[in-house]
């Protein structure tokens, strides 16, 4: 299995779900109204430092692995330079 997140802009927030849909993925983690810094900027939520940033987290099989990150190269593609960025990392052990 692999982990996933998703760090993005807010403002990407319906093309990223779309995203996950068309990828066929049901269960995810989404967190929402998050501040950070980077070189493009700060994100703060206020008037000096408006937008959010939002992240999804999702744990996957190697096929749903590679469904997904065909779905987001295409989207990246298409929107060079975009606020989106795609981590993921092997997922040794899963305790339910």
């Amino acid at each position: 299995m692999k982990a996933v997140m998703l760090l993005f802009d807010s403002e990407l927030v319906e093309e990223t779900l779309l995203m996950i849909r068309i990828s066929n993925i049901h269960n995810y983690t989404h967190f929402t109204g998050l501040h950070g810094s980077s070189k493009g900027g700060k994100k703060e939520g206020s008037a000096a430092w408006p937008g959010t940033n939002e992240i999804i987290m999702i744990l996957l099989t190697d096929d749903e692995m590679i469904k997904l990150k065909k779905v987001i190269s295409d989207f990246k593609i298409k929107h060079p330079g975009s606020p989106f960025l795609f981590f993921n990392w092997p997922l040794n052990e899963v305790v339910v």
